[in-house]
């Protein structure tokens, strides 16, 4: 068998049809590179967002972990019993509202 000769013109239809691959590969890698820069942006976002959520949860256990030891007080024991049962110490003098006023 013989080696059979190429034209001019299909050596042009060929370049051009590999041109056109290439074309339509770097478009698709351009596509694909802009889609993952955007979705890069919004986890970067969403990761700011959550930074910030996870640090005011930090802060709320914080004061909620020194409530918890302040309600261990015995201040604290003593305020509740003043407030909600209107206990008072000995020698505290107490002051009544006159009935008819």
């Amino acid at each position: 068998m013989g080696k059979r000769a190429t034209t001019k013109s299909e050596s042009r239809k060929g370049m051009l049809i590999v041109s056109l691959i290439l074309l339509v590969l770097c478009t698709a890698l351009l596509v694909r590179y802009y889609t993952l820069k955007r979705q890069y942006q919004e986890n970067m976002e969403t990761i700011a967002l959550l930074e910030e959520d996870k640090a005011a949860e930090e802060e709320r256990t914080q004061q909620l972990q020194q409530q918890e030891a302040y309600q261990q007080t015995d201040a604290f024991v003593e305020e509740t019993a003043r407030k909600l049962l209107n206990l008072i110490k000995p020698g505290d003098t107490t002051i009544k509202p006159r009935e008819g006023e």
